[in-house]
C-alpha cells in the first residue's frame, strides 16, 4: 500500500512537470499560427490551467487535518503563473491579455474542482491514491 502511495507521487510529479514544460513551450512559440475563431485562444488557455491546476492539486501532498489546503495552494500558484506566463510572453512578440488571466483563473478553478470531486469520490469509494499523505511518504523513507 505504501508503495502504491510513493507511485502514485511521483507518477503525479513527473506528469505536472512534463505538463507545465510544454505549457511554457507552447505559450512561449513567438507569433502562434492562427485560428480564424474569434476568442478560442481563451478556449486553450481555459483548458490548459485547468490540466495545470488539477496536476498541481494531485502532486501537492495532502495535509492531515487541513484537507483542501493543497488544493487552495495549487490555485494560488496556477493563478500567479497566469500573471507571470503572461508577462514572459512579451519578449517573443506575443500580448499580454488581461482576459487571457482571466481564462487561466477560470480554467484553474474548473481543474480543481475537478480533482476535487474525483478526489472525494475515490477517497468515498475507499481507493483514493491521488493525494499521498506526508505519513506515508515519511514511513517510506524509515
Amino acid at each position: 500500500m505504501i508503495q502504491m502511495t510513493i507511485r502514485g507521487f511521483r507518477l503525479a510529479t513527473l506528469s505536472l512537470v512534463a505538463y507545465w514544460c510544454l505549457l511554457f513551450i507552447a505559450t512561449h512559440i513567438p507569433k502562434p499560427p492562427s485560428i480564424h475563431v474569434q476568442h478560442i485562444d481563451k478556449v486553450f488557455h481555459f483548458a490548459a490551467y485547468a490540466g495545470l491546476a488539477f496536476l498541481l492539486a494531485w502532486s501537492l501532498p495532502t495535509i492531515p487535518g487541513h484537507r483542501f489546503l493543497n488544493i487552495l495552494l495549487a490555485a494560488l500558484i496556477a493563478m500567479s503563473y497566469g500573471v507571470i506566463d503572461e508577462c514572459l510572453q512579451i519578449p517573443v512578440g506575443r500580448t499580454a491579455d488581461f482576459y487571457d488571466w482571466i481564462a487561466d483563473s477560470a480554467g484553474a478553478i474548473f481543474g480543481l474542482i475537478a480533482y476535487a470531486m474525483m478526489r472525494s469520490w475515490l477517497t468515498t469509494r475507499g481507493k483514493s491514491r491521488l493525494a499521498p499523505s506526508p505519513t506515508t511518504l515519511e514511513a517510506q523513507r524509515a
